[in-house]
Formats: C-alpha cells, structure tokens, sequence
C-alpha cells in the first residue's frame, strides 16, 4: 500500500448559499452536493485520483451514511479491507453551508457514535508494509500505536494538523511524524507563536523531515529538516466556488508527491 490512512469518515451535505444565515428565517440553497469528506479520507481520495494505491482504517455505522461513505470510497478507488460497518450505530455528518461569493463556509456538525478503533483492531500486516500512514489525532490511542508500528517497520507518518483541531496530546506523537503539515491556527496554538519562522523552528524540533503551515490564499510556508525553507504562492482560482476540502486535498496530493 503506498498510502494508508486512519481517520474519520462522515458524510458532507454541501449547500451553497448568497449568504451564511446569522439568525432565524428562510435562506434558498442555489446549488447542493453530498459525498464522503473527512481530513484523512479526502486525503486518500486525492491520492487515489492520482494513482496511488490507498486503503482507510476506520468504523461507521451500518445507517444510510455508513453505506454511501463506503460507495464514495469504492468509486474513488479507495481500499475498504479495513473499514467496518457497526451494526445499530450511526455514521458522522457534515452540514457545510457555502457561502457563494467566495467559498467560505459554516459547519455544522453531527458525531456519529461508531466505536472507535482499539490498538488490538489495527491491521498491523498493513502497517509494516505500507509506506506513508497518513493520520489526524483520529481514534486516539490506537492513532498513536499506528504511528510506532510504521516508523519501526521503516515506513513515514504523515500528520495533518488542521484549524481548531490542536490538542496537547498530540505533543508525544509529534517524534513520531515524518511529514507535518498544519493549519496556520495550529502552528499558532501548538507553538504559542505568531511568527512563521518560530512556528517553523518549533515544530522541526521533534525530528520531521518536512514541516508545512498552510494558510489558505496566503499560500504556505514549509522547512526542511537541514534547515532550509520557503514560501509557496497560492495558486489563484477563478471562479472559486467552494473551499470545503481544499487543505485535505493539498495533504493528499503532497503525499502523492512524496511517492514520485
């Protein structure tokens, strides 16, 4: 597998709206979408368009979320070996309006109550003969206990640190990753630092080969393990529709990247 992911699946129900309601009244939906989201799995799907080979490590409920999540994941060529379906659970949603004037969006989230995977339900064959195992915190501790596995079998971790998502457990998986690449507001968060170059320097000290901060049109800054490091540009897009997914993407095609 080039690309093994451990991570949460849900189901995004994408409205685009003039304008982000800000109190009670009727608000029209211009356009709609639903289809499989999540950091990790987007990730994978990403890289799966491009070719790698992908498989997600996860549970959902056996519900009609559930059983979409794992038709979206089939038709994007993502490998399902290792995702179960949990009988008399619910699988999470995503309520994400759009705002259309310039993508933007509002949340609106719904946890699912699948049990979370154990360290005991890992498929530990995988881990060892993978090469990048791509994870965001999700299902906690066994997240970690994947980690140790792949980096001692010679494989790299990859870890998407998104906004608002910073916890301080994620501190002692930190020696553990390879490649880390986070949202503006968790270098902030983690490092208690506004400066890109102290952000930088503060989370290349666990170790990692690559250290990225994206920050959306502002473009992203990464440094390298020797100590170089750069600016890259965010690319324009015009029309720009819809931002939902975009960091997710940018993970999975920069680990497809990695494999070339």
């Amino acid at each position: 597998m080039d690309i093994l992911g451990l991570g949460m699946s849900l189901m995004d129900t994408i409205q685009l709206v003039d304008e982000v309601p800000a109190g009670s009244g009727v608000t029209e939906v211009r356009d709609s979408s639903i289809m499989g989201g999540g950091p990790v799995p987007t990730a994978l799907c990403a890289a799966s368009r491009r070719g790698a080979q992908t498989a997600i490590i996860d549970r959902v409920g056996d519900d009609w979320r559930g059983k979409l999540l794992a038709d979206d994941y089939e038709l994007f060529g993502v490998d399902c070996r290792f995702l179960t379906q949990e009988s008399e659970r619910s699988s999470s949603l995503g309520i994400v309006l759009v705002r259309k004037r310039d993508g933007e969006r509002h949340v609106v989230f719904q946890r699912g109550n699948a049990t979370p995977i154990t360290d005991a339900e890992l498929p530990h064959d995988a881990l060892r003969s993978c090469r990048i195992l791509h994870l965001n915190g999700r299902h906690w501790p066994a997240c970690l206990r994947a980690a140790e596995e792949v980096k001692c079998a010679g494989g790299l971790v990859s870890f998407d640190g998104g906004a608002n998502r910073y916890e301080a457990k994620f501190d002692e998986l930190f020696p553990l990753i390879d490649i880390l690449i986070v949202a503006r507001d968790f270098a902030e968060r983690s490092t208690g630092s506004d400066n890109r170059a102290e952000q930088l320097a503060h989370l290349s000290r666990e170790g990692a080969t690559i250290v990225g901060i994206t920050d959306g049109e502002k473009g992203s800054w990464f440094r390298t393990k020797s100590g170089d490091s750069f600016h890259q540009d965010a690319f324009p897009v015009d029309p720009l529709i819809d931002t939902t997914g975009c960091g997710d993407v940018f993970h999975g095609a920069f680990l497809y990247g990695m494999g070339e």
